[in-house]
């Protein structure tokens, strides 16, 4: 068994890894691609190729403009048995455009990440945090100069990846703050996100395009791009009720996260028991339909 394109940043192989040990596929060969890319872009957008298709899905800026579908390492879409992707938004971009055939759609999982266990333990000795790695970028840097005036004890913290680093970092923070890199990009930042949120973080996060499809949306507060460092400072005076509404005894959350993995655990088996979609004709199929769209394969 292959799995592409895996990193140290993919916070759902975890997942992935913990499912195929307990259930060991009978195929020797088979391929596993972990998207990680975004890839509801508008028009505009660095990095985006001639090729990806303007989709169905209305920007969150202007709904007179749609975002495109951007795909990244096209060619594992069609050589991969199974298509790892972090969140549900990507694939609903993909699937109302009808990107790819019915085939090569069915391949695609979601894998949400989740590399450990629910917890909204921890001292929080951390009041509001975000871990952006470039500072530089203008929109986040305006977004760290406003959350420095209004939040005292914020941190911008960065240069920790490994999972046990991370665990530790978002079981000792309350606030978490997420925006996007670019006025272009706007898949949801499930990892970091999610991850954070699994730890009994607070996450304040910028609107996102699908909100309504993501399992955990409820758990996150959202907000528009410029009310981020007040929102924040909002939250932080509030802290202790927003944390009783979000990871209080009375919250769904801990249940809805298994439930996720659940689903997910459910998903692969339903394809890994799908024998055609693994069978030598179906990767020929794929493959051809690569050459025939221009991947490299």
């Amino acid at each position: 068994m292959k799995f592409l394109n895996a990193s140290i940043y993919t916070t759902n192989v975890p997942l992935a890894e913990a499912y195929f040990r307990k259930n060991p596929p009978s195929y020797r060969s088979i391929s596993v691609f972990f998207q990680h890319e975004h890839n509801l872009v508008l028009p505009g957008g660095r990095s985006l190729d001639k090729a990806d298709q303007i989709g169905e899905i209305k920007s969150i800026f202007d709904p007179a403009e749609k975002y495109h579908v951007r795909v990244v390492n096209k060619d594992y879409y069609y050589c991969s048995d199974i298509v790892m992707e972090y969140n549900i938004p990507n694939i609903e971009n993909i699937k109302r455009a009808r990107a790819f055939s019915a085939e090569i759609a069915e391949g695609i999982v979601y894998c949400p990440s989740l590399p450990f266990p629910y917890s909204n333990l921890g001292e929080r000795g951390l009041s509001v945090i975000s871990n952006f790695v470039n500072e530089a970028e203008p929109r986040r840097a305006w977004v760290i100069e406003g959350l420095r005036r209004a939040c005292p004890g914020y941190q911008n913290i960065h240069g920790i990846y490994d999972l046990q680093g991370l665990r530790n970092l978002y079981s000792s923070a309350r606030i978490i703050v997420n925006t996007h890199q670019t006025w272009h990009h706007h898949s949801i930042e499930e990892f970091r996100v999610l991850p954070a949120l699994a730890c009994g973080c607070i996450v304040i996060s910028e609107k996102v395009p699908l909100m309504d499809v993501i399992p955990y949306s409820e758990y996150i507060v959202w907000c528009d791009y410029g009310a981020i460092p007040e929102v924040a400072a909002h939250v932080l005076a509030n802290y202790a009720s927003y944390f009783e509404s979000i990871h209080g005894p009375s919250s769904g959350l801990k249940m809805l996260l298994q439930t996720m993995q659940e689903e997910f655990e459910s998903s692969m088996d339903n394809l890994l028991n799908n024998r055609k979609h693994f069978s030598a004709a179906s990767r020929l199929r794929r493959r051809l339909a690569g050459w025939a769209r221009g991947a490299s394969l």
